[in-house]
């Protein structure tokens, strides 16, 4: 009898799968622990469908790392303004690595080389494998974040879902600041059905006013439109087509469940397909990034909102979580793809 799950090395990575629910991922350890490629192919579709966008050749995320598959973004997600930061009397500069808006973009480990910890396949947490990289052993990453700490990734393929345990360790003497955040990468589009007709659901009752696309400090209710916008359309509480809209955008003031989980998702009327990305508590706020130039949406849950450690500094409630010397943060964040409810 053919053991449903298995974990197996391939190509300088590991290879998990669920052979009951036809799903694969593969995970590059060396290339900032990112989930390259996650195949499921659902009951009725003659061939696997990439629910991530694998890079166009191997190894080919893109200079910061993040252009491809689900990167890590720590410590902190989407933008610093100019890349400057204070916390707890220190002034620090981090790389510029987004020159055409003179800031930085998504954190220092998308492009680092994580060390494997364990893999492994059982019936409770199926095929797995864990990573983590101390941020202080890293070249180039005391200058710009003097804060030592061990991040670690539990990835796991259990029924069908692609699910990610973090864990994140104060290991310094000082207190800590950061945020941590997921980009995964997925179709715009599946199936014979347009761009305009696949529709979209980010749960957030807010947005977050951004200048330069980065926020400000202020939040707008979603029923408000940002000039430029048609009326209604940054309301995505409920279903709603994308149409000719684009997004690059974050929300908050979350809908969530009774067990405080919140979800976003994606619906392909052509395939008959729905993606549901879950995160638990720990994450308040969601980017929607979804431009009309490319056929990608990107759905991405973070801790706290863009510049959340400059906003934090001046007073403004953005989500910042500070670890105190030796304490840890949690998150999951769990995705799977499935037929829509009829």
């Amino acid at each position: 009898m053919t053991l449903r799950y298995q974990v197996a090395e391939e190509g300088g990575g590991y290879r998990l799968t669920d052979g009951v629910a036809r799903a694969s991922a593969r995970i590059r350890p060396a290339l900032g622990n990112n989930v390259l490629e996650w195949r499921v192919q659902p009951e009725g579709f003659d061939a696997p469908i990439d629910v991530y966008l694998p890079p166009a050749a191997p190894g080919a995320v893109g200079a910061g790392g993040y252009g491809a598959g689900n990167p890590i973004l720590f410590p902190f997600p989407n933008r610093v303004r100019e890349g400057k930061y204070s916390f707890d009397g220190q002034t620090l500069q981090l790389d510029i690595n987004e020159p055409g808006r003179n800031n930085h973009i998504h954190g220092l480990v998308a492009r680092a080389p994580w060390q494997t910890e364990s893999a492994g396949a059982d019936p409770e947490r199926g095929a797995w494998h864990r990573a983590g990289v101390d941020l202080e052993a890293l070249p180039d990453v005391p200058r710009q974040y003097p804060f030592p700490c061990r991040l670690s990734v539990l990835t796991r393929l259990v029924d069908g879902a692609l699910v990610q345990d973090v864990r994140v360790r104060n290991t310094g003497t000082g207190r800590l600041p950061m945020g941590f955040g997921t980009h995964p990468w997925f179709p715009a589009t599946i199936g014979d059905a347009p761009r305009a007709a696949s529709e979209v659901r980010v749960p957030g009752r807010r947005y977050w006013h951004l200048e330069g696309l980065v926020p400000v400090g202020r939040t707008v209710e979603v029923e408000t439109a940002p000039a430029g916008a048609a009326e209604g359309s940054f309301d995505l509480r409920d279903w709603k087509a994308l149409g000719d809209s684009a997004f690059d955008d974050v929300f908050t003031d979350l809908l969530r469940r009774p067990d405080g989980w919140s979800e976003a998702g994606i619906r392909y009327p052509g395939a008959g397909l729905e993606l549901l990305v879950e995160a638990s508590p720990v994450f308040r706020e969601w980017v929607i990034y979804a431009p009309t130039e490319r056929p990608v949406v990107c759905l991405e849950p973070y801790t706290g909102t863009t510049d959340a450690v400059n906003l934090h500094a001046q007073g403004v409630d953005a989500g910042l979580v500070v670890l105190e010397p030796g304490a840890e943060w949690e998150g999951t964040i769990r995705t799977s793809l499935r037929r829509i409810a009829r």
